[in-house]
């Protein structure tokens, strides 16, 4: 902010603007006594008044800033004109008992006063206690009680003490000594403005009441084509009035796009009052605007006017392709008393306009895909979305165009796997049954980014969802997706808010290691099983296990409440397993050929129905000569012939083999057929050739 003299034209939008001052048309006359008053409302007052006590040949110096002004007060002399002395003659000596008595009104001090080094005048002033607290004065002479002297109505002196003393032997006080004068100045300061802004949304809140806009790095957001609302007070914070008044305001680009300055923000509505006052007065579209009328709020010698005026002003937002800063400018300005013209720059307050295209990206069940458009607005991206494993959720995606002309091409992508989901299925008869016809849109599909091509017209949608299979419990972020389009040969992108997600359920891992797992003939070996949840939720399991072919039993399990079933030769165990506890059973065999083992199988489900099968890896037992068996000799022949051809690695050639496929967990979400289907392979695998 500023105040600097200005010239007398201004441009952009006028307000009118009466501070403190006179309702009619102000002139300044220089033969009209003003009266100041320190402690009467409403009557002009001077700055705060200093005193300093001065001898012969003192001087001081008051730098008076508005005016760029120096004054010098120099102590030129002293007078006593009357002094009366009372000497009692009956004593031995008169003179030592004797007092000077100085007249009322007879001592004076003769001060020179300087402007800019150049003087003024020199003038004799008589001693007048509070002489600047309460006086009447015309411009360049003295106030109405000869006491004080004021240099155009802008500075003022005077003495309000001078004292002086007389020597012992001056037996008739004609030698003064020991003067000094409590000098008292003041000044007029100008008018002082303050602007304070506050900034809406053309909408109402819940209560119905005006919705502030949000804000970000201190700067209020707004979307293209929109209308906001600005409430601007103006206040004069100063003692002095202020005359002819004029605001200018405006809402101008401070950044460029593709090296050119956008439209400016245009003014559509004035209103003079709060932006929630009932009583607001319309003030029009066009400028200037007099308001002149405003309630008084303080008398100045029989005028009227108000310290505060609040204007409610309605600017439409233009259509911006890119996301740009703008800049709400209020310069202001007034004349003082003497018709002295001040300027005053408020342009501390920023707004960020937000392209004409948003993309917003949540994730949630079959109901949240009604409420998509509303749940994660441009500036509540950082809300959290809670999911349970439980549900079969979609990623739901919604791309608007705020602006006020369409736009022929748009592609939306997106990437469909993160380390916490990923798509579902690519079955698009799976995607109608859940979905609305308006969602039902199937993208290009790459395998690490999908992507949607569409047009929008004016405020048009664009809506599409795809299912995805949670993963894991935990809290991730949901990646961003990201929508690209081209205007007047410039490309633009838009992505949307990266919002927080929770996923909850109970998250089942099942281990299994035998050691050593290399043995000879005879020998015998360690199979341990470990169940770990390590969701957020508790959930009952059932562990299966099973021995491999051509072993025998050494040692049971020892586990409460384990299930051994010697026909089949496989274990049953059941638990409750909250979140983070661990089970582990372990049992020994003697193998006699190499074997894979079969798989650990833990059915679970929670106390919400939500259930899964988690399956082991099956590690291979290695019996020195012996020939494998089963899956093992089929992962051993493949390795082989990898090896021999030098492409390929043993894994994804066994997993090629018909005989099995490498069980993996079933993730949450999705757990149907995909369950079934790994219960299946893991009994077969584990099935005992005889």
């Amino acid at each position: 902010m500023r105040i600097s003299g200005v010239s007398d034209s201004i441009g952009l939008i006028l307000i009118v603007i009466l501070l403190i001052g006179i309702a009619d048309a102000h002139t300044y006359n220089p033969d009209k006594v003003e009266c100041h008053d320190q402690d009467k409302p409403g009557c002009r007052k001077v700055d705060s008044i200093s005193e300093t006590t001065m001898e012969w040949g003192d001087y001081i110096d008051v730098y008076v800033e508005h005016l760029n002004t120096t004054y010098t007060i120099e102590v030129n002399d002293f007078h006593i004109l009357d002094v009366v002395v009372d000497i009692d003659e009956t004593k031995e000596d008169p003179c030592g008992d004797r007092e000077c008595n100085v007249a009322p009104g007879a001592k004076l001090v003769n001060l020179k006063i300087y402007k800019n080094l150049t003087l003024i005048g020199s003038y004799p002033f008589r001693e007048s206690p509070d002489c600047l607290k309460s006086f009447c004065t015309s411009e360049d002479g003295w106030d109405t009680n000869g006491v004080i002297w004021n240099d155009g109505n802008e500075f003022f002196i005077g003495v309000t003490e001078i004292d002086v003393d007389f020597a012992p032997d001056d037996c008739f006080c004609t030698d003064p000594k020991d003067e000094y004068a409590k000098v008292a100045y003041a000044t007029i300061v100008p008018p002082e403005m303050e602007a304070s802004v506050e900034l809406y949304s053309s909408g109402s809140d819940e209560s119905g009441n005006p919705e502030v806009l949000p804000s970000e790095d201190g700067s209020s957001i707004v979307r293209s084509n929109s209308v906001f609302k600005a409430e601007i007070k103006v206040k004069n914070t100063e003692k002095m009035p202020a005359y002819h008044v004029d605001a200018s305001v405006s809402v101008k680009p401070v950044e460029m796009i593709n090296g050119k300055y956008p439209q400016d923000c245009v003014l559509q509505k004035i209103y003079k009052g709060e932006v929630d006052d009932d009583n607001r007065e319309w003030v029009g579209t066009t400028v200037p605007i007099d308001v002149r009328s405003v309630s008084t709020t303080d008398e100045l010698d029989g005028s009227s006017g108000t310290s505060e005026v609040t204007h409610t002003m309605h600017f439409k937002v233009p259509s911006l392709p890119d996301r740009t800063k703008y800049e709400l400018r209020i310069d202001l300005t007034y004349e003082d008393f003497k018709e002295r013209r001040y300027q005053y720059t408020d342009n501390s307050t920023y707004i960020e306009v937000l392209p004409v295209i948003e993309v917003k990206k949540a994730i949630g069940t079959e109901d949240y895909a009604v409420v998509a458009s509303e749940a994660v607005e441009a500036y509540t991206g950082e809300t959290t979305c809670v999911i349970y494993a439980d549900y079969e959720p979609y990623i739901f995606f919604t791309v608007i165009n705020w602006g006020d002309y369409a736009i022929p091409s748009l592609t939306l992508m997106d990437s469909p796997v993160d380390t916490w989901h990923k798509p579902a299925t690519t079955d698009f008869n799976v995607w109608k049954c859940a979905l609305p016809a308006d969602m039902l849109k199937v993208p290009d599909m790459e395998s690490d980014r999908w992507s949607w091509d569409f047009s929008l017209e004016p405020g048009g949608v664009m809506t599409c969802a795809y299912p995805v299979s949670l993963l894991k419990p935990g809290t991730y972020k949901l990646g961003s997706a990201t929508v690209n389009w081209t205007e007047d040969g410039y490309n633009y992108s838009m992505v949307s808010h990266p919002q927080p997600v929770q996923v909850h359920g109970p998250y089942i891992e099942v281990t299994k290691t035998v050691d050593p797992a290399l043995v000879t003939r005879n020998d015998t070996t360690k199979v341990t099983v470990s169940v770990k949840n390590t969701g957020d939720r508790a959930a009952s399991i059932t562990i299966m296990d099973q021995l491999p072919m051509e072993s025998v039993l050494v040692s049971k399990p020892v586990s409460r409440g384990m299930i051994i079933d010697e026909g089949n030769e496989t274990f049953f165990l059941k638990r409750v397993i909250k979140s983070g506890e661990v089970e582990t059973f372990d049992y020994t065999i003697d193998p006699n050929r190499t074997v894979m083992l079969p798989p650990a199988v833990v059915e679970f489900v929670d106390i919400t129905t939500y259930e899964g099968i988690s399956i082991s890896d099956m590690p291979i037992l290695t019996v020195e000569g012996t020939e494998a068996i089963g899956a093992a000799a089929a992962a051993a022949a493949a390795a082989e012939s990898g090896n021999a051809s030098g492409s390929g690695s043993g894994v994804a050639a066994a997993e090629a083999a018909e005989t099995i496929e490498t069980p993996v967990r079933t993730e949450p979400g999705f757990t149907g057929v995909f369950a079934v289907l790994a219960c299946l392979a893991a009994v077969l695998i584990g099935r005992r050739r005889k």
